[in-house]
């Protein structure tokens, strides 16, 4: 069996993809090639510099993980059906087709479906142009969507400790170059076993299991929810807000064309056709724009002068800045957001345990926090309770 070899600089090793099979297909289809010029960060870049990988590399390196952890299954003496792993490899490769430019900056920003359902969409597309067969696409939403007759088929990417998870961590860490998010996935990956259908992990590895859920809960607060970072989202989101009131009012607007119509017709095959590079050339358009907060947001974004953060300690902030801005003759609606960036790094309360962290030790199976010799995943689980205003720097609040 001849490979494509994809050099993966993360895990320093290359990534297989079997020659002229499904995997290569799909990843030479123009669906597939799209995530090249989608950031897995959105604009994330403008704190991290080198944060600048995109949705295409980490759906190699899911797919490659995968690849691993049936690896690790099968030299464990677990005997997997062959379908059921080709399947799921492909449900990794596939999994993030749906993305919008600037990932989730601009999710049903675009056209009114998450990223889930348009991975859906993506795939009845590759069936309806013969890439991948009917049952293989059966089968590929069926995991997708936590469907799947074995439990442990999704888990391996959509759970509490996932290869979706691992990977972006990881990665994620790589381009920022922050030290924390690298979680030791060889050795995580090396405690996988099944248990009645269900992924669960060996307790050798526990010391990695617990530093992927302390990873994660570094990771989301350092980078994924830096303050300009969510700014710079905002602006994003506040210029499409303005840009669909002037659309719909018949204003004319300079911007990319397929946006356009995008926007307009909620086009689920252009949109396919969107890349982060059809948002940027737009942003620069705007900034010539007639519409007088269209070309201020615009130039706000391309100038890096995004608004500011300011935790609210109480309700009557956010009262003072409506008026504040309303006086400087901001319009609200465009000049300020509350955002609430509330992630826990693992939810081990969950009531109907589906995604908990199982560990296996001796002769029972545990949830992971309940065999911690200390409280600090339990306490890594509370949700943290932070609010956060937006508004242009240059109003001032008492």
């Amino acid at each position: 069996m001849k490979h494509k070899l994809f050099m993966d600089p993360v895990y320093d090793e290359f990534v297989m993809i079997e020659k002229g099979g499904i995997g290569e297909k799909i990843i030479s289809s123009p669906l597939m090639q799209r995530l090249r010029y989608i950031r897995q960060l959105g604009p994330c870049y403008f704190v991290y510099p080198g944060a600048e990988h995109t949705r295409f590399q980490h759906s190699l390196g899911v797919y490659w993980l995968v690849t691993k952890a049936f690896g690790f299954l099968k030299k464990k003496g677990y005997t997997v059906d062959e379908n059921l792993k080709f399947n799921v490899q492909i449900a990794a490769l596939t999994h993030d087709l749906g993305h919008s430019p600037y990932s989730h900056a601009l999710e049903r920003k675009i056209v009114p479906y998450n990223h889930e359902e348009l991975t859906l969409k993506a795939l009845e597309m590759l069936e309806a142009e013969g890439t991948v067969k009917s049952e293989i696409v059966k089968q590929v939403k069926q995991i997708i969507k936590k469907e799947f007759s074995v439990p442990f088929g999704h888990q391996l990417i959509s759970s509490q400790l996932d290869c979706d998870r691992l990977d972006y961590l990881r990665r994620d860490a790589f381009h920022t170059g922050v030290s924390f998010g690298k979680v030791d996935v060889n050795r995580i990956l090396a405690s996988i076993e099944i248990a009645d259908d269900n992924l669960v992990w060996n307790y050798k590895g526990f010391n990695a299991l617990e530093s992927y859920v302390m990873s994660r809960y570094q990771m989301y607060w350092t980078v994924y929810f830096h303050p300009v970072n969510i700014s710079a989202q905002v602006l994003l989101q506040k210029m499409l807000k303005r840009l669909r009131i002037l659309l719909s009012s018949g204003t004319e607007v300079e911007m990319d064309a397929l946006l356009k119509e995008t926007i307009k017709t909620k086009n689920v095959e252009k949109f396919f056709m969107l890349t982060d590079a059809s948002i940027i050339s737009s942003v620069y358009q705007f900034t010539l724009s007639k519409d007088p907060i269209l070309k201020d947001l615009g130039s706000r974004f391309v100038k890096r002068y995004f608004f500011r953060a300011i935790e609210i300690e109480s309700p009557q902030i956010v009262l003072e800045a409506r008026e504040k801005l309303i006086d400087r003759g901001f319009d609200p609606e465009y000049y300020m957001d509350v955002i609430e960036p509330s992630k826990v790094a693992y939810s081990y309360y969950s009531p109907e345990k589906l995604d908990a962290i199982l560990v296996k030790m001796n002769d029972r199976i545990e949830e992971v926090s309940n065999i911690a010799p200390t409280d600090a995943l339990k306490a890594l689980s509370r949700r943290v309770k932070k609010a956060l205003l937006f508004i242009p720097p240059e109003v001032e609040l008492k």
